[in-house]
Order: structure tokens, then sequence, then C-alpha cells
């Protein structure tokens, strides 16, 4: 049993974004230098962690979900009754494994840029699970044939570049695997 997040950004949408992206100013659209060629969308894991945390302003504590990808260290706060969902169906194999210490420092400094009094913020770990998050993948070429990826997040529709190193990854660990 896979967890996973729905996606909220559908295949046109994504296409539309990814366009926008390469065509986004003046000059690229009278080049239109790089291409979409395909688009396919992929589930990345990332290790998601149930906390709790007291700080100054919240003395009587709060319970958080944080997502962490683990190869970029991209994180997002999830609501505490997001949907997540379970499928059969095996994904990428997670390549890096994040402990409860880890992802406490990443929650810590979180609340700590939101915090006005620093001195009293603590931060509890409850568990650690991992979870599948969407993303569309766009291929693209250039004039001169050299190929590129843009990865749109199938949650919110946002164009991610720090993304692109870990999809690329996970893609070539793919294909090494299938190949051998």
């Amino acid at each position: 049993m896979t967890n996973y997040l729905k996606p909220i950004i559908d295949q046109q949408e994504a296409t539309v974004k990814m366009n926008d992206y390469l065509h986004s100013n003046w000059w690229k659209k009278i080049r239109q230098t790089k291409k979409l060629t395909s688009i396919e969308q992929v589930y990345l894991p990332f290790w998601c962690f149930n906390y709790e945390a007291t700080t100054h302003a919240v003395p009587d504590g709060m319970e958080g979900l944080i997502a962490i990808e683990p190869l970029s260290q991209m994180n997002a706060i999830l609501p505490v009754d997001y949907d997540i969902d379970v499928m059969e169906e095996d994904l990428f194999p997670v390549q890096m494994s994040l402990d409860k210490d880890a992802a406490k420092k990443v929650i810590y400094w979180e609340l700590f840029a939101k915090e006005k009094r620093r001195e009293k913020i603590d931060v509890t770990i409850k568990d650690q699970w991992l979870v599948y998050v969407p993303y569309w993948i766009g291929y693209t070429q250039d004039r001169s044939c050299t190929y590129d990826i843009v990865a749109v997040d199938a949650l919110n529709g946002k164009v991610d570049l720090p993304m692109k190193d870990t999809v690329i990854s996970y893609l070539c660990e793919a294909d090494e695997r299938d190949l051998g």
C-alpha cells in the first residue's frame, strides 16, 4: 500500500503552465527556442512527519504535518487533516532516508522564522511515513536538439525549478533499474 496525494492540476492546465514558463518573456516568445514535446505525471517520494510543537505564541501546543523531499530538502507544511489516499501501485523507491532529528531541525527553523520570541520552541516528532506527491514533468527540446525537463507541482500548479535535479535523479534511477 502506497500513500499519495491526489493531483489538483490536470494535464491540460500543467501544459499551459509549462508553455507559459517556456515562453514567459517577449524574447522567448519570438525565438521559441524550446518546445514542449511530451508530458507525463510522476509521483515523487517525500518523508512525512507528524509533529507537536509549542512556542511562546502557542504555549498549549499545536499538531502539524510536514513533508520533506530527501534529496533536495524541500519541504511543505500540510494541514493536519489533508486527505492522504492509498493505492496498490508501486512507485519510485525512495533514494534517501531522513531521520526524525533532521525533520525536527526543519520544523524548528520553520517555526523560528515565524516566532517573535524564539527562545521557547519545542518540537516533538510523533511518527514518520512515506507519501508520494504528484508532479507533471514536461520534456522539452531546443533547436539544437538538446533535451530538458520542466516540473510543475500537480498540487498548486507552480513551475518547480528546484525539483528538476530530483526528478532527473529518480528518472535516471528508474531507467537503470529497467535496463539492468
